[in-house]
């Protein structure tokens, strides 16, 4: 059933009502808060004291995902069901992080070819040629992990604007070069047009593709016709959404980056994470927990929008990857039934690394007339060996601020003689925190953010697992290039197109 049709929707909305949650105040200092209101994992600390919820709040919202039968939705992905209802499809990524995986001729195919050209050194530039989730969650590992980067230099081409496959092959050779092709299609307008560039480039060069190029796909087919061998093709399955697929062969430059054994760690991470979150009780359970939050502040205190700030400059590009995996699963309007949705689903996702957050929006976070609550992510100590105490204190710099801004976004400060001075409170957040980054803890970071987005689209009953949303603009954009009339074309981009081209 919707988010609207469940029977503590209506508890809850009477609750808002009657009690002013916009005080953090009271309730933060509240005796066992920091008992009852974090939540551990091994290492992993999630600190949500600074929430706006009572005792009796996180009860209904307990309630309410027992209501939404959060865990048998759960249970039928996990045991392969086609929950994806639009494309008739299961739901397989999961698949790829248990141990089994490992004795799959898969796994046999990508780690040989890895290992051949590591102990070979055939390569010295890897570059990525993907958009959307053939982009942003490789590209975020790899900057993730730069400390336990051992292969070639690894680059990253999304856009079609050609300063983006310019800028880059300026520093490649092309004898030395390997270009990784990653479109789930293999049509991806984007991805294509700047592989057929690459691909002229290594031939102007007298470089044969398949020397230099392979194609990460779910269709085999069409890479063959675009010219691949078979042997060059590293396939995974349709079952695998876009977003969802770092951990398959669309990984392939994180392994070139780190090495085999760190991949295993990385997936160990996201595995432990997963049987988390498909065994714990709702009362227990990490990713439930933190999507009931989610739905809180977006459903019933009217918060739409959701900052992550993590304050690593290694996880700069999480919010980027963070808000893809959000808006393309959960920016929904109708429900599993495709009925209409009654009331709305994701919401909007932003955010930049701290401390250089604090230096631009933390001046709307503090004193802006909407209240948006805010994931803060903190490796609690470096994860690259320093030896200077200078550059430890500055790790112990980014520590204090991070717990400083979460406290001030809290309790705030009142003036009431200088009202620009004033700083209201009541603004909520959570704090992620971690020993460092490793391979396993980003497994564990990045399997728990899927796994919150698929445990909020069970609860508001929506499909997080299509992108329909995604074809309207892509259709239009094919007629304008095959220079077919439209009617549906308003006046205004008629004009414009008339000039541009000849359309």
């Amino acid at each position: 059933m919707q988010l609207a049709y469940n029977p503590i929707t209506k508890i809850l909305k009477e609750k808002v009502k009657k009690q002013n949650f916009n005080n953090l105040n009271k309730v933060i200092y509240e005796e066992n808060r920091a008992r009852d209101f974090q939540l551990c994992f091994g290492d992993l600390l999630v600190d949500f004291t600074r929430q706006p919820i009572t005792y009796e709040i996180k009860k209904d919202l307990l309630a309410l995902a027992k209501q939404s039968n959060v865990l048998e939705k759960i249970k039928q992905m996990s045991k392969g069901e086609k929950i994806n209802f639009s494309e008739n499809r299961s739901v397989d990524h999961f698949k790829l992080r248990k141990k089994n995986r490992l004795d799959t001729n898969e796994w046999e195919k990508i780690t040989r070819f890895i290992n051949k050209n590591f102990n070979k050194k055939n390569y010295e530039y890897i570059v990525n040629i993907g958009i959307g989730g053939s982009d942003l969650g490789p590209l975020l590992i790899n900057e993730a992990l730069k400390d336990f980067h051992i292969g070639p230099e690894i680059f990253y081409v999304s856009n079609v604007d050609p300063s983006n496959i310019f800028d880059i092959l300026k520093k490649c050779n092309p004898n030395k070069t390997l270009f990784v092709i990653t479109s789930k299609s293999f049509s991806t307008q984007e991805t294509m047009a700047n592989a057929k560039l690459a691909k002229k480039w290594l031939l102007d060069s007298n470089t044969l593709m398949n020397d230099c190029m392979i194609a990460v796909t779910s269709s085999v087919s069409k890479a063959i016709e675009w010219g691949f061998k078979e042997s060059n093709i590293f396939p995974f399955s349709k079952n695998i959404g876009g977003r969802y697929s770092l951990w398959s062969s669309v990984g392939l430059p994180i392994i070139f980056s780190v090495g085999e054994y760190n991949f295993k760690e990385f997936l160990n991470g996201a595995s432990e994470i997963d049987d988390h979150f498909f065994n714990e009780d709702i009362e227990r359970n990490i990713p439930i927990i933190l999507a009931l939050l989610r739905i809180w502040n977006r459903n019933f205190l009217n918060r739409n929008s959701h900052c992550i700030v993590p304050y690593s400059n290694r996880l700069k590009t999480l919010p980027s990857w963070a808000q893809q995996l959000e808006m393309e699963s959960n920016g929904k309007s109708v429900d599993i039934n495709n009925k209409d949705l009654e009331m709305p689903a994701s919401p909007l996702i932003w955010g930049e690394c701290g401390t250089n957050a604090q230096h631009s929006f933390f001046q709307f976070l503090h004193q802006g007339l909407e209240i948006i609550p805010v994931d803060i992510l903190l490796p609690r100590n470096p994860s690259n060996e320093i030896a200077l105490q200078e550059a430890k204190r500055n790790h112990e710099s980014l520590v204090i601020n991070a717990i400083a801004q979460a406290e001030a976004l809290a309790i705030g400060s009142i003036d009431k003689n200088n009202k620009n001075k004033n700083f209201p409170g009541g603004r909520p957040s959570t704090i992620i925190s971690w020993d460092k980054i490793t391979p396993n803890s980003i497994g564990r970071l990045i399997a728990l953010y899927e796994n919150i987005t698929i445990a909020s689209g069970f609860i508001w009953n929506i499909n997080s697992f299509d992108q329909w949303g995604v074809e309207l603009g892509k259709n239009l954009a094919k007629k304008i290039e095959n220079n077919s009339q439209n009617e549906q074309f308003s006046p205004s981009a008629k004009q414009f197109l008339s000039k541009q081209y000849s359309v």
